[in-house]
């Protein structure tokens, strides 16, 4: 058994994007070369921007021609504006369209490109040399694949290799891609022209493997060798899954935590005693390198548990072994913490490691488009800038339908604290203040990281950052948790409407790095967890030694990569417990920021001390603070409390139909209305029959009717959060009937002949 402990947090894969706009970077573009000098054929525009490079990056040789290369064509939605206003409407507790979620073939009807227009963009594609594949299943993308110089032709560029100045080795494109301008405004972009092979190992961003290809561990890898403890993490019975003998002493020997310990610290435990351990749900992985299923199945062994583990491969699947360590964690964390859960497992190539260039796209294309999961875990990112906007803009249109499907997306915000492309992109830009995608989407739920000192409950934590500068001293590579502020996205209605005691805009606010025309940006993360590998978590990795130059068996791990598959371990134990009776949360940042807004205390640990400014250079930013913060968001969950209120947290209020009383008859009517718990809620009527009055406090109408006749009511509820809910009833209220005589058979002849029905108020 290894001591080695790893941070598999910020695996960036680089995406499509060196064709990108490096906001707030300086960069450069390098001289055309061969078919570069190609222009546009009469008729067509270029759609997209050119690539930009950091300073320092060299060009080496063209693309071999016969390189195969797999791109996609993204779409635009058929109505960009109805989308986002849908799938706001339907993560909105205010909203009368809240939780009205939308199947795959529904959310194409309504916004994916007509047939006609698809058809014509695979008409002009095909004019320009090319063969498309179908289109997807959301009507969004069309494949493409084909020989570089058949793709430098059709759209009238060059693609060349060229070295980074951080080492890595990337294809890049000399300009935009060429389409005919008939079908230009229907086009996002064409995703994959850059960034599509890396033909050798050794770098930064090959992690444990490369580690041992160099000699040393790498620098994003943060691959940890620490002491043994001095003393075990006590064990707690919580109702779940427990550890046996093996992985209780790695966690003794690592000073890290097991499933059960890190379900008692977050209060899983009250969801696991009701018998809510998961089942029904199913839970979409994202991942962009294999894993060995002989590890997940000896971690299951341990525990005692059976989830049920499928592989998807999507663009050919991401190749064989055990990876680095990230897919195991991200697997064995969710089994550990929510072991009824299926687990879809959608493996696709990774571009930074030489395979099709639009695989990380494709990937989240499929898990969107296929719909089979209603928590989406991913624990892969980006530095944002590097991104860039072609591609952020066609990811945020699946996040957008994951959204309108009820699709709940949390994704690690990144290892590198406020300076988020630390590692990625060489010299000064290292340093500035950068936030990763997809974390920084603004339909996706941002992760950041905690360090975990004492497993309560309530825990002891602080913000974790190792601080970049004390690592060479210890011989330990550190890291921070991700936040910041978006270059990309102004701040989203969630946060910008937050009450103003939980401080989401704040000193260190900004609408600069997204250039917003008015207001701030988004902010990063949403909420936080357990990161820091010195308080970090036991799995099981590369038992059969396939990966030879690194650990082996149970070993301590930590980072962000640990916090997105807990919190979506928590979305799917909500999905599934009673209190939500198996339906979809879907989108929850709204709902979060509401019930934090409300009472924060309630369902989380806020996090209070320390700041994410990981190599030092910013000042302090940024700083934990009451409420929400960018060093850890809202907080780390407490559980049990926070899943049965985001089942409840839409405002309800439900109609009780007509009403009939008599006059002087005592009633009592029981209101059917509910929200979250400290939401505010208030209730008031108007219209009602004379000697009835609303019992707000007890949700009832009361009391003895005086007067006959029929009375049109209106309930109104509202909440803090600014939610109305407004319904309408009739009331009739008919006299008192005379005593029967032996010419009437019985005493509601009278309200029958009043045309009323014998029906009472009540309930």
């Amino acid at each position: 058994m290894s001591r080695a402990r790893g941070l598999l947090g910020r695996l960036p894969f680089r995406l499509a994007s060196v064709t990108a706009i490096l906001v707030g970077l300086s960069v450069t573009a390098l001289p055309a070369l061969g078919a570069s000098r190609l222009t546009p054929r009469a008729g067509q525009v270029r759609v997209g921007v050119a690539t930009a490079l950091p300073p320092g990056s060299r060009r080496l040789a063209v693309l071999s021609s016969s390189t195969v290369l797999r791109v996609t064509v993204s779409l635009r939605p058929r109505d960009a504006g109805a989308l986002v206003a849908y799938a706001n409407a339907v993560s909105d507790p205010g909203s009368a369209a809240f939780r009205r979620f939308l199947r795959p073939a529904q959310f194409a009807r309504r916004f994916a490109p007509t047939a006609a227009q698809a058809h014509a963009v695979i008409a002009a594609l095909r004019r320009q040399g090319l063969s498309p594949g179908p289109r997807t299943r959301n009507g969004l993308a069309i494949p493409i694949e084909a020989p570089a110089g058949v793709i430098e032709r059709a759209f009238s560029l060059s693609l060349s290799r060229v070295r980074l100045p951080d080492g890595d080795t990337v294809v890049v494109s000399s300009a935009a891609p060429a389409l005919q301008a008939s079908v230009a405004a229907l086009v996002q972009g064409v995703i994959g022209l850059g960034g599509v092979d890396r033909p050798a190992p050794g770098t930064v961003t090959d992690e444990l493997t490369d580690a041992a290809t160099a000699g040393s561990a790498p620098a994003n890898a943060h691959h940890l060798r620490a002491p043994a403890a001095s003393s075990e993490h006590p064990q707690v019975v919580t109702g779940g899954p427990q550890p046996c003998a093996a992985a209780r002493s790695a966690a003794a020997q690592e000073s890290a935590y097991t499933a059960d310990q890190i379900a008692s610290a977050y209060e899983f435990s009250g969801l696991y005693r009701a018998g809510d351990l998961g089942k029904g749900a199913t839970i979409a992985v994202y991942e962009l390198e294999p894993d060995d299923p002989a590890d997940i199945a000896a971690y299951q062994s341990c525990y005692g548990t059976h989830a049920a583990v499928s592989y998807i491969p999507v663009d050919g699947g991401a190749g064989s072994g055990s990876g680095s360590g990230e897919a195991a964690l991200d697997i064995e964390q969710l089994i550990g913490l929510a072991p009824r859960a299926r687990l879809l497992v959608y493996q696709g190539p990774n571009t930074d490691l030489g395979s099709s260039g639009s695989g990380p796209y494709d990937t989240y294309n499929a898990i969107v488009s296929q719909d089979r999961a209603s928590v989406v875990s991913t624990s892969w990112g980006a530095c944002e800038q590097l991104v860039g906007a072609t591609v952020a803009e066609a990811e945020n249109i699946l996040f957008e339908e994951a959204a309108v499907q009820g699709q709940t997306v949390l994704a690690a915000s990144g290892d590198s604290g406020s300076e988020g492309c630390d590692g990625e992109v060489g010299g000064g830009p290292d340093q500035q203040l950068a936030v990763q995608d997809p974390a920084s989407q603004p339909y996706v739920t941002g992760a950041g990281g905690t360090s975990l000192t004492q497993l309560g409950p309530p825990p002891l934590e602080t913000t974790w950052n190792d601080g970049g500068k004390a690592a060479p001293a210890s011989g330990i590579q550190s890291g921070a948790g991700g936040g910041g502020i978006s270059s990309f996205w102004p701040m989203p209605t969630y946060q910008r409407l937050a009450p103003a005691a939980l401080n989401v805009v704040q000193a260190d606010s900004s609408g600069s790095p997204c250039e917003a025309s008015a207001g701030y940006c988004r902010e990063v993360p949403d909420v936080s967890a357990d990161a820091d590998p010195r308080t970090g978590y036991v799995i099981y990795y590369n038992g059969s030694g396939s990966e030879t130059d690194a650990p082996s068996g149970w070993q301590g791990i930590g980072g962000t990569s640990a916090d997105a598959p807990l919190w979506a371990a928590l979305v799917a134990l909500a999905d599934a417990s009673k209190g939500c009776g198996g339906a979809r949360l879907g989108f929850v940042n709204p709902v979060l920021y509401r019930l934090a807004g409300a009472d924060e205390a309630a369902y989380f640990n806020d996090v209070t001390t320390g700041d994410n400014d990981y190599l030092g250079t910013a000042g302090g930013r940024y700083p934990a603070a009451p409420g929400y913060d960018m060093a850890t968001g809202l907080g780390t969950p407490r559980g049990a409390a926070l899943a049965a209120a985001m089942c409840r947290a839409g405002l309800r209020l439900i109609a009780p139909g007509e009403q009939h009383s008599v006059v002087r008859r005592r009633e009592s009517l029981r209101l059917r209305v509910s929200d979250a718990a400290g939401a505010g809620l208030r209730l008031s009527a108007r219209g009602l029959p004379p000697g009835l009055h609303l019992r707000a406090a007890r949700r009832r109408i009361t009391g003895r009717p005086r007067k006959p006749g029929s009375y049109r009511v209106v309930l109104r509820a509202s909440d803090r959060a600014g939610a109305v809910r407004i319904v309408s009833f009739r009331w009739i209220v008919s006299r008192r009937p005379r005593a029967a005589t032996r010419r009437h058979t019985h005493a509601t002849s009278h309200a029958h002949a009043a045309g009323v029905a014998p029906r009472r108020a009540g309930g």
